[in-house]
């Protein structure tokens, strides 16, 4: 009887050791099963296009809509959650690759399928946007130093040649007569000042000359007498006479000489005033002229004005004396210099552009009137101020302007700033929100304002969904 119950003791015994090993060993065959699948899980890698992020593949390839080469994308496996929360980066929600609208509060699956990718709450709540190194190249972000220095502005615009108005000259007589002689014959021939233009017969100023003769012999005569008053009439009249002389042009040499040689002129003779260019001719030989009659023009070449057009926005830019660079299309590789003398205080309402003038030296009369002329004024627009190309930046409204600084490592931030005018070379001044030597993004920013404003209204909606909460 002992010996059956030791028998059953044993068989138990044995049965249960048995029973234990069974159940280690499907343990650790399930745990190393696990092991296998999460490993297989974090081996599994997804490819993406820099350029159409919405394309996501298990393999390597090429984008079906660019061809190009697909870019592996980051793990996004537990392992990498548990590693976040180490380095104290906290996981806010899960979105889709190729649906980014669409989130969630835990891993899973995407209504495609595929795996959902963590954004983390560093990412939103700075206001930062993290990009991989090989998206970052693939979409050809650039960046530029913001540096501090001086910057002018050019203002190109157009113009032509005039003459300059305060050189003309009409040449016009004061006595009705016959034009007996016309040293000029043509219009567009140069003058000099001083030179003789034309000869004009006239009956009355044959007979003011004589009377003038005859008031000198009286004046002289009545000189002797012993009546103050009479010899002081003569001289009057004498004086009269010459005086009447004078106004029809007769200069003081012509009038001494008529007086020594007693030789009465027929004719008068007009001299040029200034030197320049006949831009008109009225008469001919034999024609008859009334006193007030214009005969000829005269306009000098030197100086020479330019009448440039300026548009409405750089009016206030332009100042008198301000140097300007002027070249003729018929004068290539010329250069000449002239300075701004005028704005006039009117707008043309077609082109809503400004009229300046610019007056010049022609000394050598290379240039003409209604010469086509391109016109360059430098203006210094600060001596020491920040600048950043302008395509640097995004105008989000009308008040609104940012720009993104690249902080290092995939990471970049948009940023408010106030501007001022452009410069040369597409130089923008700062006058706030930046300081020298930060980075900004030239190029694909619109691709990163697209991703900060999507990051920005999820955040907005989860700050919602917490106030809901709240309540």
């Amino acid at each position: 009887m002992k010996r059956i119950i030791f028998v059953m003791i044993l068989a138990v015994f044995l049965a249960f050791l048995f029973g234990r090993s069974t159940v280690e060993k499907s343990h650790v065959d399930t745990l190393k099963g696990s092991e296998k699948a999460t490993a297989t899980h974090i081996k599994k890698q997804l490819y993406t296009c820099g350029m159409h992020p919405q394309v996501i593949q298990d393999h390597p390839g090429n984008c079906p809509i660019c061809g190009m080469g697909l870019t592996p994308v980051k793990n996004t496996d537990s392992k990498v959650a548990k590693k976040d929360e180490k380095t104290e980066r906290k996981i806010l929600y899960w979105r889709a690759p190729m649906d980014p609208t669409y989130i969630s509060k835990k891993p899973g699956k995407s209504p495609m399928g595929m795996d959902l990718v963590p954004v983390y709450n560093d990412e939103v709540s700075s206001g930062e946007i993290t990009i991989s190194p090989s998206v970052e190249q693939n979409i050809g972000i650039t960046t530029a130093t913001v540096r501090s220095g001086p910057l002018s502005h050019t203002i190109k615009t157009y113009g032509s040649t005039t003459w300059d108005e305060r050189t003309l000259s009409a040449i016009n007589t004061k006595i009705d007569g016959w034009i007996e002689k016309l040293y000029v014959n043509e219009t567009g021939q140069r003058v000099r000042k001083g030179q003789p233009l034309l000869s004009i017969y006239s009956p009355q100023l044959v007979a003011t000359q004589r009377e003038y003769l005859a008031a000198l012999d009286t004046a002289r005569a009545l000189q002797k007498s012993s009546d103050l008053t009479v010899a002081q009439g003569g001289k009057d009249l004498l004086e009269a006479a010459r005086r009447r002389l004078t106004l029809w042009d007769i200069s003081g040499k012509q009038i001494d000489r008529l007086e020594t040689t007693r030789n009465v002129r027929k004719n008068l003779t007009l001299y040029a005033p200034i030197g320049g260019i006949v831009t008109h001719r009225a008469v001919v030989v034999g024609d008859h002229v009334k006193a007030g009659m214009n005969l000829l023009k005269i306009a000098a070449l030197d100086p020479i004005w330019v009448i440039g057009s300026v548009y409405e926005s750089d009016i206030p830019l332009v100042k008198k004396g301000m140097e300007a660079k002027v070249s003729f299309d018929n004068l290539p590789g010329e250069f000449f210099k002239g300075k701004v003398d005028y704005t006039y205080p009117y707008l043309e309402g077609a082109s809503r552009t400004g009229k300046i003038r610019i007056i010049m030296p022609n000394k050598d009369g290379k240039i003409l009137p209604e010469m086509y002329a391109s016109v360059a004024l430098a203006v210094q627009l600060s001596t020491e101020t920040l600048q950043i190309p302008s395509n640097a930046v995004i105008r989000a409204s009308s008040n609104d302007t940012i720009v993104f600084i690249s902080k290092g490592g995939g990471k970049f931030e948009g940023r408010k700033v106030v501007l001022g005018p452009i410069g040369d070379g597409n130089m923008v001044m700062v006058k706030a929100g930046l300081e020298d030597g930060e980075h900004v993004v030239t190029s694909a920013q619109f691709l990163l304002d697209s991703e900060s404003n999507l990051k920005a209204a999820i955040q907005s909606m989860l700050d919602s969904q917490k106030q809901e909460k709240t309540r």
